[in-house]
């Protein structure tokens, strides 16, 4: 607004000073036309005279009319540099107040500028408090509705672990009575029962781990040895069962399986001590006869022999027929028996963990290289190949079981009389069992 009103007033002032400069300009016109109608008389006489400058001109212009005409010529530089100034100055005015109407634009356009950016910031500003304000709302909602869900779990396993924990007390209530049970037994004979039991599960574990057969037999004979004792004719079919299940266990093929890993050491010990196959060349042909006969008859006959004999005493050739096997070098000779002893010692593993495959597999590469490389003319090799051939023929692989007949009869005999001691301690509302069902079972 300012800037508009200093316009205004410069505005104001600018026709003033043009009115005040207008009767200078008024005064410098009336000059000049005074000064033009001067001179034109001398004009026209200048012209005259150029015109015909032979004849001589009839007047003679009076001194007065040339200082006037010299006043006149003055007087018009003098207004023509007025006119110049006055024109300078109205157009440095002019650019003054473009340049002053200019910079009053750009301090408008700066100050709008301004506003608006203020404006825009102000506006940007409400708008991320509105937002952080939502987000630290929903983050508290969020909050609050974790803590609900972590109170409904703790509260939710609080529940379960009541309920685990009744359930646990019933057990541990179950277990306790089937303790006293155990150890209050009607018959203290009964000991002997569980003793049957124990030996009946380590005859299994024998058998299926070990398979060690002799023994799981040996404890199953125990196993029956404690049940004879206890004089019950009701448990002669537990008897039986376990007399059926030595019987089967008898009927196994029995595997000497140290006696087979001992002799397998035992060659792995001598494959040092076997000859490696040397070079067997093959018998040479039988050279031709060049005996040379006494009768004259034969003169071509004994010539010719005597032309051969002669050439080839220079150059021996003797021909062999068949294939000439190489020797093996010594590192070569050294691999060979650490392979042979290597695939001994495989199939001694292979014996204890029962796998055939991998016996005879082992087995008979070693009877393989062992033709192959060694002197199988030495009486040491042949036996050495013999004792590998009768081994590989073994049978190392026994079907077992799957159980035995006697475990589960066994426990179940256990089982009820357990039952029955838990008898008395039964609830007040359940039935206790009569006699007769006691001696049934």
């Amino acid at each position: 607004m300012t800037a508009k009103n200093s316009n205004s007033n410069k505005s104001k002032n600018t026709p003033s000073q043009t009115s005040s400069d207008k009767p200078e300009d008024n005064k410098g016109a009336t000059d000049k036309k005074a000064q033009a109608s001067n001179n034109t008389p001398a004009k026209k006489e200048v012209k005259a005279e150029t015109a015909s400058p032979q004849k001589p001109t009839a007047k003679t212009p009076p001194p007065s009319t040339a200082s006037q005409a010299t006043t006149a010529k003055q007087g018009a530089k003098g207004a023509t540099a007025l006119a110049v100034i006055a024109i300078i100055l109205a157009g440095g005015s002019a650019f003054a107040l473009y340049k002053q109407g200019q910079t009053q634009h750009q301090q408008q356009a700066q100050v709008i500028e301004g506003l608006e950016n203020k404006l825009v910031a102000q506006l940007s500003q409400q708008q991320n408090e509105a937002a952080q304000a939502q987000s630290e709302q929903i983050t508290l909602l969020q909050q609050q509705l974790l803590e609900s869900q972590t109170l409904n779990t703790s509260m939710q396993e609080r529940i379960n672990q009541q309920g685990l924990s009744d359930e646990s007390f019933n057990e541990e209530l179950k277990t306790l009575q089937r303790n006293v049970a155990e150890m209050t037994v009607r018959h203290p004979s009964d000991w002997m029962l569980s003793e049957a039991e124990y030996l009946m599960r380590m005859a299994g574990r024998k058998l299926w781990l070990e398979h060690d057969i002799n023994t799981a037999i040996s404890l199953l004979n125990a196993a029956d040895q404690r049940i004879s004792e206890l004089g019950d004719a009701s448990l002669n079919p537990l008897r039986r069962a376990i007399i059926d299940d030595i019987t089967t266990l008898e009927a196994l093929p029995r595997i000497d399986k140290d006696g087979l890993v001992m002799k397998l050491a035992s060659l792995e010990q001598t494959i040092d001590e076997l000859n490696l196959a040397g070079v067997n060349l093959p018998e040479a042909l039988e050279e031709k006869n060049y005996n040379l006969s006494s009768d004259v008859a034969d003169w071509r006959e004994n010539l010719s022999k005597s032309m051969h004999s002669f050439l080839e005493s220079f150059v021996t050739i003797t021909k062999r027929d068949g294939k000439v096997e190489a020797l093996l070098a010594p590192e070569q000779s050294w691999y060979l028996k650490e392979n042979i002893k290597s695939q001994l010692v495989k199939a001694q593993i292979a014996v204890y963990r029962e796998q055939q495959a991998i016996y005879s597999e082992s087995l008979e590469k070693s009877i393989e290289w062992i033709q192959h490389y060694y002197n199988i003319e030495d009486a040491a090799t042949k036996q050495f190949i013999a004792t590998l051939t009768n081994l590989s023929k073994k049978d190392i692989t026994v079907n077992y079981p799957d159980q035995l007949r006697a475990k589960p009869m066994l426990e179940n005999v256990i089982e009820k009389r357990v039952r029955k001691s838990l008898a008395p301690m039964s609830p007040p509302g359940q039935s206790k069992p009569t006699t007769q069902e006691q001696d049934y079972d």
